[in-house]
């Protein structure tokens, strides 16, 4: 009698296990005990999910049951892509395709041809631990081949250019057909007794990150090549079906998937764990991969903690923020993940998360709020107050989908409303994501740009901006400038500058330039300086070079003028003037640039702004008469 009530116990205990599988994290379970629970449950999907995960066969009727909901899980088609579903998708498609232009801020884009044809390299060498040596490391200019790529892809799907499409597509092949960046050390094994190369092991065993690490060369050429797998899953793998082209680059694809890990702990970075990778190899095999999902989403809310922070990223020292940023875009594109394959996300984590977009927000602004975590220096240098971050919103790429996917799911929260301030069309987020390769980003913020809410809100803040426009007027949908004109006359001849090392595309009628603005009161100013019309027909933009002694007024204030206006209109020693334009954020702009001088308490420095302001026209008429294109 007494065995029978132990008998019966164990399976009370065996089948409460079973009720409760979902709390359990079973990836430091062992094959036996997956095994035992699996022949004692046999109907239980995620027991089935772990051993098929794993390779198990665990007994004849395990692996009954193991097909069986294999072939279950197959029944429904996955979506394109992990990261988003196909409805969601073909809402985005489905948007008018001047709306989704807009949104992206792919108004007068073309394809950076001239760094996609550079090509990715045979293979990646060099980083150091902290990867601040790139401008050394071989093969390092493939990210920005990648950014230029994934850019033109976005682009491609948004204009709805099939003409570019082929043009991408084939590039992907000649890649492919070349085995690129397959050259690099191997440093991660998905099968056999490590999963690490010995050679690849020891990274920061400098504190100060200097040692060199073969393991980031060789995390770099595989998130570089999955990042391409990705976007190619949603956006090319139905182009042309009978192309034998695909066949090439799908070998090319599989030939990475050994140079991963197997995802079992939650870690951020290495696309949390590697867990981005493993699920899309399960994905593209048409097998389940909810068991990984919920391993995530499990990690997330332990690392998640309750003081906003989030583990072993916002302790990293002097990049503390730009860890902690990192983690939140990870964090972010795990739920929307989560969502596509309908599992459940904990109000507790959510909680939290908000706490820690706050923390975001408000370090952002107060580098000081994160200096008790920074502090503890965590694989970092010391902070000692500064955050080594980007000033600009704008600027970031690296995991930066979050920005709009928070700004769509969480459109009330303070964070979302400020994003919503501080984030352009020009945003790099919105054209890129190096890691998911699909640009969340643009998609997201096309939806809600076209959601009744988004289309009212727009149309509000358009009438609002609009009365702040004080040096244009409105003809149609063209901003005119509305200041006195000045005249541009030439004292000297001009001089062509056509070096090829400085030389740019988008650089039309370049030239040195020497002449004097008259005033209308025959006051006359000197200018001469080296500048060039930006290309395009839809906006009269001159662009000129700070870095002559007439210029030097305004060129003292390029700092204060960045952090008050952005990067829009400047860069690397130059800045704008726009005399007509079609992009509203480019008016918005250049009036920024107009009331920070007009504020400024420096006379000669307002004065010399209004005045190649007022004469932009006649400058760019000047060039574009005498100076070739």
């Amino acid at each position: 009698m007494f065995k029978s009530c132990i008998r019966i116990i164990f399976v009370l205990i065996a089948s409460l296990m079973a009720t409760h599988a979902l709390s359990q994290d079973l990836s430091g379970w062992s094959d036996k005990t997956v095994c035992r629970q699996l022949l004692n449950n046999p109907d239980n999907t995620d027991y089935l999910e772990e051993a098929k995960n794993r390779g198990l066969s665990c007994g004849s009727a395990a692996t009954k049951n193991t097909s069986k909901a294999t072939t279950n899980s197959t029944k429904q088609k996955a979506s394109k892509s992990i990261f988003l579903s196909d409805k969601t998708y073909n809402e985005f498609l489905n948007l008018p395709k001047e709306s989704k232009t807009n949104s992206c801020g792919f108004n007068r884009y073309e394809p950076n041809w001239q760094v996609i044809d550079k090509d990715l390299a045979p293979r990646i060498k060099g980083y150091n631990s902290k990867m601040d040596n790139w401008r050394e490391v071989e093969g390092q200019y493939s990210r920005e081949v990648l950014s230029k790529y994934l850019e033109a892809t976005t682009f491609a799907m948004v204009s709805e250019d099939l003409e570019l499409k082929e043009k991408l597509f084939n590039k992907l092949h000649d890649w492919a057909s070349k085995d690129a960046l397959s050259a690099t050390m191997r440093c991660y094994f998905y099968n056999g007794p490590k999963s690490i190369a010995p050679a690849c092991e020891g990274e920061w065993s400098d504190p100060e990150g200097q040692d060199l690490a073969p393991i980031k060369d060789a995390t770099v050429a595989v998130e570089t090549v999955f990042a391409l797998n990705y976007v190619y899953k949603l956006y090319f793998s139905d182009y042309q079906p009978e192309d034998k082209r695909h066949e090439v680059i799908k070998r090319w694809f599989k030939s990475f998937n050994h140079r991963i890990k197997k995802a079992k702990d939650f870690y951020f970075g290495n696309s949390v764990g590697w867990h981005f990778p493993n699920i899309s190899i399960q994905h593209g095999q048409n097998k389940s991969y909810k068991s990984l999902i919920k391993n995530m989403v499990r990690g997330l809310n332990k690392w998640t903690l309750s003081d906003g922070s989030m583990k072993n990223r916002t302790t990293r020292g002097s990049r503390a923020l730009w860890y902690h940023y990192n983690a939140l875009g990870e964090a972010f594109i795990i739920l929307e993940i989560a969502r596509a394959a309908n599992v459940e996300i904990p109000t507790t984590l959510e909680k939290k998360l908000l706490k820690a977009v706050e923390l975001f927000q408000d370090a952002y602004l107060d580098h000081s709020v994160i200096e008790p975590w920074a502090k503890k220096r965590h694989n970092g240098q010391a902070s000692n107050g500064h955050q080594e971050f980007s000033s600009s919103l704008d600027t970031l790429a690296f995991y930066a989908s979050w920005l709009q996917i928070f700004q769509l799911r969480y459109p009330e929260h303070r964070t979302a409303k400020w994003l919503n301030q501080e984030l352009t069309s020009k945003s790099r987020s919105l054209k890129i994501n190096p890691i998911t390769g699909v640009t969340l980003g643009c998609i997201h913020k096309a939806l809600v740009d076209n959601s009744p809410e988004g289309l009212a809100k727009n149309e509000a803040n358009k009438i609002k901006d609009l009365s702040k426009l004080s040096v244009f007027n409105i003809d149609g949908e063209t901003f005119n400038l509305t200041l006195d004109k000045v005249a541009f006359i030439e004292t000297g001849a001009f001089k062509l500058e056509r070096s090829a090392e400085y030389f740019k595309p988008y650089q039309w009628h370049k030239s040195k330039i020497q002449g004097s603005l008259k005033l209308s009161s025959d006051k006359k100013i000197s200018f001469s300086t080296l500048v060039f019309k930006q290309a395009g027909d839809q906006e009269q933009r001159l662009v000129i070079n700070l870095d002559h002694p007439t210029l030097r007024s305004l060129k003292r204030h390029i700092d204060s003028l960045q952090k008050k206006c952005g990067k829009g209109l400047m860069e690397w020693g130059w800045l704008s003037f726009i005399s007509e334009t079609n992009d509203i954020e480019d008016a918005k702009n250049q009036q920024c640039h107009y009331d920070y001088f007009k504020d400024a308490h420096d006379q000669p420095a307002w004065e010399l702004f209004q005045t190649v302001l007022g004469g932009t026209d006649s400058i760019l008429d000047y060039l574009q008469t005498n100076v070739e294109r």
